[in-house]
């Protein structure tokens, strides 16, 4: 839609910060002293130096009216898609704007605005950069249908990503469906970022080790100390027959006598980890 490139610097995935209340307030309150039709002329003819107070009004008709002048730029769009107290109306309007549409910028900033309705968010993701789309992800408050929309988009272009981007997409991504795609990913440097996102929980790592098809999976999982000393995580490696001897010896060790017990008697335990299993429960008491 743009020739914008996108950027791959980590420190652009943050979203764009709020205009804060205390600022709308006073702007606000020193635009009151005009009427509203006073206001609206203004807005649909002023000055930059107007329209740009104008962009903190209160009324919906002062900011149809801005939206309504040609002259009204991005400085002035951009302080109305940041503000949390505009109506919905205002915002749906807004998506559907040529300028929106042709401002990379304006997109982003749009559809990071939890008050914008997600019938029109959802027609601009598909235009958004990689990650904008990671930004998406982990921003609070935004409807669950603009973030399983970006995570779609994210997962159907993922395999074709390069490296760099695919190993921050690791460190930062965040969705049901993404995060386990990075864990079994072939390239282990990006399971490895995948293990330190702060997003990830046991559950996921455990299902990982469950769904594994790449061996550097599981031993990178048993070799991070964070995620193989968690139960689930535990158990689930030494089910898998993937996990190299030595790192079973590690952990078979720092079992308890009841999670002894159940991997003896679980068939689906390879052999060399059941009789390593069964030796344990010699050493321990109240392991036979």
């Amino acid at each position: 839609m743009d020739d914008e490139r996108e950027s791959e610097r980590e420190d652009e995935l943050d979203p764009p910060p709020e205009i804060s209340e205390a600022e709308t307030a006073s702007k606000q309150a020193a635009l009151a002293k005009l009427d509203v039709l006073r206001r609206v002329q203004r807005a649909r003819g002023g000055t930059l130096e107007e329209r740009l107070d104008l962009a903190f009004d209160a009324t919906d008709d002062v900011l149809n009216a801005l939206l309504d002048n040609e002259a009204t730029g991005e400085e002035e769009l951009t302080i109305i898609a940041r503000r949390r107290d505009v109506s919905h109306e205002v915002l749906r309007r807004m998506a559907g704007d040529r300028r929106i549409q042709e401002s990379h910028r304006l997109r982003r900033i749009l559809v990071l605005n939890p008050k914008l309705p997600a019938s029109a968010g959802l027609r601009l993701v598909p235009s958004l950069f990689l990650f904008d789309l990671v930004t998406v992800l982990v921003t609070p408050a935004l409807p669950l249908e603009i973030k399983t929309a970006a995570e779609n988009a994210i997962l159907q272009q993922y395999q074709s990503l390069p490296l760099g981007q695919k190993i921050t997409l690791a460190r930062r991504g965040n969705g049901g469906r993404l995060l386990p795609q990075m864990l079994n990913d072939a390239n282990g440097e990006v399971v490895r970022a995948a293990l330190n996102n702060p997003f990830l929980t046991e559950s996921v790592v455990s299902t990982a080790v469950w769904k594994a098809t790449h061996q550097h999976v599981v031993v990178l999982i048993a070799d991070a100390a964070r995620w193989a000393n968690r139960n689930y995580v535990k158990m689930a490696l030494l089910r898998n027959r993937m996990l190299p001897l030595g790192r079973a010896i590690t952990l078979v060790a720092t079992l308890t006598p009841s999670q002894l017990k159940e991997l003896s008697n679980d068939p689906t335990v390879p052999v060399q980890v059941r009789n390593l299993v069964i030796q344990q429960m010699k050493k321990k008491p109240g392991g036979a």
